[in-house]
């Protein structure tokens, strides 16, 4: 019921449309005829072009077949005007009808033709089934329909007959082909090219004056050189193809036939018959060699475009062909799909990879790819590959045929249609199993230096402290002690050990410095804000720098080798602010937020290359990174020469820890 009320809609739109058609076909053709009925009135009876011939076929070969009844009506009503009986024009519209039609099933039926006229075939059926042919059937009835009803302007049937099927044939030769390709010229785009025809059009135009006009100024008749406007019919032949040509011998019709009908030119020595039958053949002349000009190099041109399309199209395919033998043999697992995530394409690599044929796997899902706990990274590709993003070394885990997990590094890339429409992804998945078995062992190695380096510089805080700082306070209690008990002493004696003492204080505060700097025991017993707090303020007091510690929004309980990490970070960075920038002013901000913790280093002085970074400072830069990812953080770090230094840092920190200070 739907489709058949939707049909209803459709067909009252569709009569109209074919309604407003049959009007404008009649109302052109009528126009076409009475503009024709012009010219015999101004040459003496005699027109040479019957412009509404052109017309009729034009819109036939735009329309087709089914327009013909406005072709018949406007033909019908032009003749009904004139002096013959109704008979008579019913006839008349007839001829003028079937030659049209004749015409283009001709054109369709043994030329295959196209409007465009861009091939040399088009150009001549044109003139032959068109022109010339159409015209024998519309003279032959016209004429015989004029002498029927005695009414003739010529004496003679073959006259009659002849100019008949001159300006037939001139009508189509000059208006169709106007009328099929005259929308390549709205198509001229560059100034370069617009100026050309412009130039061209006006020149055709001053010389078309000059050899038909008989100009007061020019003493001597240029008769003999009517044909001196073909060059720019070749000119516009060659640059401006069909249509350009069409218009330029219209421009040369139109003046040439004026200027015969007011006497001059070449074209106005002879009688009115003769005249007109001199400007067709004149302006055939013109139309032929230049449409056929204009069609053979669009024709040449169409088939070079070709050959290099073919050329292209060779080429591609050896492209192709070499980048598939190339996909082929890789050892990387090369894997097509679809935007709905099926398999399209599966080369041998991602058989040894997977553990699938081909046979087995194209035309499924790539989910069978992905273990079930990784979904997540799954979906996130494909949002990526959705928004035209490529996705590049996104490390995940693949699962294989027999159910084995297995490490594997992504490079997915959009596949783009001549619409620039997304219609699939092309994946290469690269094994990095052993790769992640040899970082995890250089991690663990990492970790385990880092961990030997904590316990020996541990130990060694301890025996400074404990044992050498001991000492130390047991030999300064001693020179005091000898001081005292040695009173006789002379004040030169009393200073020296005095000095000692000091000196042995000076040590043993050292020492205890050093012990701290070693092993933090603030940070043991106290947690990490006081310890770095402490950090700050002593190289403050000992470096005089200014350094700026705030913090806020810090988990209470953090992981020690994660507070160690925060520590040593900020140990080093500001270690490095005292020895290499030159700075009187640094901070560290220290801040819970999302899940974790972020630790922001900052100076103001003379910054460094980061990609150039070596020595002590890229040294202290790779034992940042080691320690970060032990505990699963990550930096980075912005400074340019004489722009200061800012040290970004952020470890992640369970949720179940989030209780702030």
């Amino acid at each position: 019921m739907a489709e058949a009320a939707e049909k209803v809609r459709i067909a009252p739109r569709a009569v109209g449309e074919y309604l407003a058609q049959i009007a404008m076909v009649f109302a052109v053709q009528f126009a076409a005829g009475k503009l024709g009925n012009v010219l015999p009135i101004i040459s003496g009876g005699v027109g040479p072009v019957w412009p509404a011939s052109g017309i009729a076929l034009s819109v036939l070969l735009l329309f087709g077949y089914q327009i013909w009844p406005g072709v018949a009506a406007g033909a019908f009503l032009l003749a009904f005007l004139s002096p013959i009986s109704h008979i008579a024009a019913t006839v008349y519209a007839a001829g003028t009808t079937l030659a049209a039609l004749t015409a283009v099933f001709l054109l369709h039926r043994v030329v295959n033709f196209h409007a465009s006229l861009s091939r040399l075939r088009d150009a001549l059926g044109l003139i032959v089934f068109g022109a010339f042919g159409s015209g024998i059937i519309s003279a032959s009835i016209g004429v015989s329909v004029l002498y029927g009803v005695h009414v003739r302007g010529w004496s003679g049937f073959g006259s009659a007959w002849l100019i008949y099927w001159l300006g037939d044939s001139t009508g189509v030769l000059l208006v169709t082909p106007l009328v099929l390709t005259f929308p390549n010229l709205l198509k001229i785009r560059p100034r370069v090219r617009i100026a050309e025809f412009a130039v061209l059009l006006l020149l055709l135009t001053v010389a078309c004056f000059i050899v038909f006009g008989d100009l007061p100024l020019i003493p001597v008749r240029l008769h003999v050189l009517a044909f001196a406007v073909l060059p720019f019919v070749m000119w516009a032949a060659i640059r401006f193809g069909v249509s350009g040509t069409v218009l330029s011998t219209l421009i040369i019709a139109i003046i040439a036939t004026a200027e015969t009908a007011f006497g001059r030119g070449p074209f106005a020595q002879n009688t009115p018959l003769t005249n007109a039958a001199l400007l067709d053949v004149f302006f055939v002349v013109l139309s032929v060699s230049g449409m056929t000009l204009a069609a053979a190099i669009a024709e040449r041109e169409q088939a070079e475009r070709e050959r290099e399309q073919l050329v292209r199209k060779q080429a591609a395919m050896e492209e192709r062909l070499r980048l598939a033998a190339i996909v082929e043999s890789s050892d990387d697992a090369i894997i097509g799909k679809d935007m709905d995530g099926i398999i399209t394409d599966w080369n041998r690599g991602a058989e040894r990879l997977y553990g699938y044929s081909a046979g087995e796997m194209i035309g499924l899902s790539i989910s069978l790819l992905v273990p079930p706990d990784r979904s997540d990274d799954f979906a996130e590709i494909i949002t990526k590959i959705k928004h035209g993003d490529s996705v590049n070394r996104y490390e995940t885990v693949g699962q294989k045929k027999d159910g084995t997990r297995v490490e594997v590094s992504l490079t997915v890339s959009p596949i783009i249609d001549t619409e620039s429409r997304i219609v699939g992804a092309s994946a290469i998945a690269r094994d990095i199993t052993e790769r992640k078995l040899a970082e995890e062992t250089l991690l663990e190695m990492s970790g385990r230096l880092i961990t030997a380096q904590e316990e020996e510089r541990t130990r060694i805080a301890r025996e400074l402290h404990d044992d050498l700082g001991q000492r130390m306070a047991l030999l300064q209690i001693g020179l005091e002690q000898f001081e005292h008990d040695t009173a006789g002493l002379s004040s030169q004696a009393r200073q020296h050990l005095r000095n000692l003492a000091e000196v042995a204080s000076q040590f043993s505060s050292d020492l205890h410095n050093l012990s701290h700097q070693l092993h933090p025991v603030k940070l043991d017993l106290q947690g990490l804000v006081p310890a770095m707090g402490s950090l700050c303020g002593e190289l403050s007091k000992q470096h005089g720098i200014k350094i700026n510690f705030v913090h806020h929004d810090v988990p209470v309980r953090i992981r020690e080798d994660a507070a160690l990490c925060l520590f040593r970070i900020v140990q080093e960075a500001l270690r490095n602010v005292v020895k290499h920038s030159k700075a009187v002013e640094a901070g560290v901000e220290l801040s819970g937020n999302g899940g974790g913790i972020d630790l922001c280093i900052s100076d103001c002085g003379t910054g460094f290359n980061t990609q150039s970074a070596s020595g002590k400072r890229g040294l202290g830069l790779i034992s940042m990174r080691e320690r970060l990812r032990l505990v699963g953080g990550h930096f980075s770090i912005e400074s340019k020469p004489s722009h200061g230094t800012r040290i970004r840092v952020r470890i992640p920190v369970p949720r179940q820890n989030w209780e702030h200070l």
